[in-house]
C-alpha cells in the first residue's frame, strides 16, 4: 500500500473513532508516528486552536515536525521523549507527563500529554494517539500553594528559634529548658537533680558603663564557662538578663561546692596577668529536687528564694550560695500568713485596681487599657503580683480576686457612663483556675448586669498558656466568651513555642504580642521584625487585632507603627497606673 493511502486510512480511521467525543468535549486529539520527529498524522481542529496555529500555516511552518515546534524550548521535548522511551521499553502501552508547549502568542503553557500507543503502523512506526490538557493554572496554583507552605514552614521555623534559642548566648531559652529539665527530672526520679540558679551581681552597672554589647558578650563568655562543665544529661540555659539555670546531677554540700566553684573560677580566668583585674561575681541557690512532680516553675521558684537569700551574705570569694531549706520553710510561712489574709484582705479593699493604657499607633490616641491587680498591705505595704498571683492560682482563691477586678471595672464604667466621661475597653485577665466551672462565664454576667454596662466594653484576657495547653477545650471557652456578647484577646503570644496553624481554630478577637519578641530596643535585629511582621500579617488576614506589649523605646514604636500594628502597651507610652490618674490622662487626650 502507498504511504499516501496508508497516511488518508490513519486519518479516516482517527476522524470515525474519535471525532464525536472530542468534538463534544473541546479535547485537542492528534496522531503521531512514532520516530525521531513524532511526526503528525492527523489532528482534530482543536489541536490547531489548543496551539494557535491554524492548519495551513502549521504545516508550511514545521512541516508536521512536533520536534521542529519545540526547537525553542527542547528541555520541553526532552522530557516528552523521556516518556516515550520508558513507555516503549517496559511495554506500558502509553504515557502521561507534564511539561510545556509554546502558544503562537509566545506564552508558555503547562500541558499534560496523555498518550495511547496504537497497534498501527505507518511507514513502519507505530502509531499513537495523544490528548493535550491545558493545565496551566493547576499548576501555577500548586507553585502558588508550596510558596505559602513554604513561607509558613519558614515562619514557625524562626517562631520556633525565637522559643527555644537563647537571643544572647545561642543557647537553650527558657521554654526549652524547662521542656527539657521537666522531662529529665521526671525520668530520674526524686533526689537525682539540683537546680542551681546563679545571678551576676551588679551586671547592671557594667551594662551602664560599658555597654549593652559589651554586656551580652560577658554573657556569652559566662554561658561558654558554665557550659564546659556541664556533665552528659545536665542542662544550662540563661532564663533572663543576667539569670542563669544550671540542671545539675544531684550531690553532696561539699561536692556541689567544689563544681561551682570551679565554674567561677573559669569564669574569671580572663583576669589572670592582668594589672586591673574585674572579677565577675555572683550569687547562686541550689535545690535538690525531692519532688520531681513539682512543676519547673515551682522548682525555679524555690532556687531563686534560695539565690535571693544568698545576696546577703559577706564573704571574700566570688560568689555567694545558699541551699534551699529553711529558706523553704519561711517561704511556706509567708504563704501561709497570705492564706490567713486574703479573705479580710478582699473585703478591706487593699487590692486595688490600676490601669495600663494601650495606644492605638494610628492617631497615638489611648484605645483602651488592660486592669491589673495591686496589693496593698497596710503593714508589709506592696506585695508583688509575681509574689501573690502564682500562690492564688494554685490555691483557687485566683478566682475571686478575679471576679473583684472585674467587678470593679464594671464600676468604674458605669461612672464614666453616667459622668459622661470618654469611655474605652477595658480587658480583665481571666485564670486558668475558672475553667474547672462549666458556668464560668455566669458570676462576670451576673455582675456586668448589676451595673448593666455594655458587654463589648468588656475584653478578657486568655494566655497562651491556657490556650496552647487544651486548644480543643479552650475554642468551646471562647466561643462561650463570644456567645455572652464579650471580646477575648490572646495575651502573652510568642512566649512560649506558638504554632501559627493553630490561630485558626481559635478565634479570638486581639493578638497580644508577648515582650519576647521584642528583645531589641534599638528595633535593629532586622530577621527579629521580620518574623514580628509576619505575625502581624498573618494576624490581619485572620481579621484579628494586634497589641504589642512590652514596648520600652520610640524606635520600637515607630517600627509597629510602620507594619501596621494596631496597639501598643509599655512604659514608653504609660506604665500602669492607678484609675484616677488614668482618667485623667483620658481626659486630657480627648480634649485635644
Amino acid at each position: 500500500m502507498a504511504a499516501d493511502e496508508q497516511l488518508h486510512n490513519a486519518a479516516s480511521k482517527g476522524d470515525d473513532d474519535f471525532r464525536i467525543v472530542t468534538d463534544l468535549l473541546n479535547l485537542s486529539v492528534s496522531k503521531h508516528k512514532i520516530d525521531e520527529h513524532f511526526t503528525l498524522v492527523w489532528a482534530n481542529p482543536y489541536f490547531y486552536k489548543f496551539i494557535g496555529f491554524p492548519k495551513d500555516e502549521y504545516e508550511a511552518l514545521f512541516h508536521n515536525l512536533p520536534d521542529l515546534y519545540y526547537a525553542s524550548n527542547p528541555e520541553d521535548l526532552a522530557v516528552i521523549t523521556e516518556h516515550v522511551l520508558y513507555a516503549l521499553e517496559h511495554d506500558t502501552g502509553g504515557y502521561e507527563c507534564v511539561t510545556r508547549l509554546a502558544h503562537k502568542s509566545g506564552k508558555l503553557m503547562w500541558v499534560k500529554f496523555s498518550a495511547t500507543f496504537l497497534d498501527e503502523y505507518v511507514d513502519g512506526y507505530q502509531l499513537s494517539y495523544t490528548v493535550m490538557t491545558d493545565v496551566t493554572e493547576l499548576m501555577e496554583a500548586q507553585v502558588e500553594l508550596e510558596a505559602q507552605k513554604l513561607a509558613l514552614e519558614e515562619a514557625n521555623a524562626d517562631l520556633e528559634r525565637l522559643a527555644f534559642v537563647d537571643s544572647v548566648t545561642e543557647g537553650y531559652s527558657q521554654t526549652r529548658f524547662n521542656i527539657e529539665a521537666a522531662r529529665r527530672i521526671a525520668c530520674a526520679g526524686a533526689g537525682a537533680f539540683q537546680l542551681v540558679s546563679l545571678d551576676m551581681k551588679k551586671f547592671k552597672l557594667l551594662n551602664d558603663i560599658q555597654g549593652i554589647e559589651m554586656g551580652n558578650e560577658v554573657l556569652r563568655h559566662v554561658h561558654a564557662m558554665l557550659k564546659k562543665h556541664l556533665r552528659a544529661g545536665e542542662l544550662l540555659a540563661r532564663i533572663s538578663a543576667d539569670t542563669f539555670n544550671l540542671l545539675l546531677e544531684a550531690a553532696d554540700e561539699a561536692e556541689t561546692i567544689e563544681r561551682l566553684t570551679g565554674m567561677v573560677a573559669d569564669i574569671n580566668r580572663f583576669n589572670e596577668g592582668r594589672t586591673h583585674p574585674y572579677y565577675l561575681t555572683m550569687s547562686m541557690g541550689i535545690y535538690r529536687i525531692d519532688d520531681p512532680a513539682l512543676p519547673i516553675t515551682s522548682i525555679r521558684d524555690r532556687s531563686n528564694v534560695a539565690r535571693n537569700a544568698s545576696k546577703a551574705i559577706a564573704t571574700a570569694q566570688h560568689f555567694t550560695y545558699v541551699f534551699y531549706n529553711e529558706i523553704d520553710r519561711q517561704k511556706l510561712l509567708r504563704e501561709k500568713d497570705m492564706e490567713n489574709r486574703m479573705h479580710l484582705a478582699l473585703g478591706d479593699d487593699e487590692f486595688v485596681i490600676y490601669l495600663q493604657p494601650k495606644q492605638r499607633l494610628e492617631d497615638g490616641e489611648i484605645g483602651g487599657a488592660e486592669a491589673l491587680v495591686r496589693w496593698i498591705d497596710p503593714v508589709r505595704g506592696l506585695v508583688p503580683p509575681d509574689e501573690f498571683v502564682p500562690f492564688f492560682e494554685r490555691n483557687g482563691f485566683i478566682i475571686e480576686v478575679d471576679l473583684y477586678v472585674f467587678d470593679r471595672v464594671c464600676a468604674m464604667l458605669r461612672r464614666w457612663l453616667d459622668e459622661g466621661r470618654p469611655v474605652v475597653p477595658i480587658s480583665v485577665n481571666m485564670s486558668w483556675a475558672h475553667l474547672r466551672n462549666n458556668d464560668f462565664l455566669e458570676p462576670y454576667d451576673r455582675i456586668r448586669a448589676q451595673y448593666d454596662v455594655p458587654a463589648e466594653l468588656l475584653e478578657i484576657e486568655l494566655t497562651e498558656t491556657m490556650v496552647f495547653a487544651n486548644p480543643e477545650l479552650l475554642i468551646g471557652v471562647i466561643d462561650d466568651i463570644h456567645r455572652h456578647g464579650y471580646r477575648c484577646s490572646l495575651d502573652d503570644f510568642g512566649s512560649g513555642y506558638s504554632s501559627l496553624n493553630a490561630l485558626k481554630d481559635i478565634d479570638v478577637d486581639v493578638l497580644k504580642l508577648d515582650r519576647a519578641f521584642f528583645s531589641d530596643e534599638d528595633a535593629d535585629n532586622e530577621r527579629e521584625w521580620n518574623v514580628i511582621s509576619s505575625v502581624i500579617d498573618l494576624a490581619k488576614k485572620l481579621e484579628l487585632e494586634t497589641v504589642a506589649e512590652g514596648i520600652e523605646s520610640i524606635k520600637q514604636s515607630a517600627m509597629l507603627k510602620e507594619i501596621a500594628c494596631d496597639m501598643l502597651q509599655g512604659y514608653v507610652f504609660s506604665r500602669p497606673i492607678p484609675i484616677e490618674e488614668f482618667e485623667a490622662l483620658l481626659s486630657s487626650g480627648k480634649e485635644e
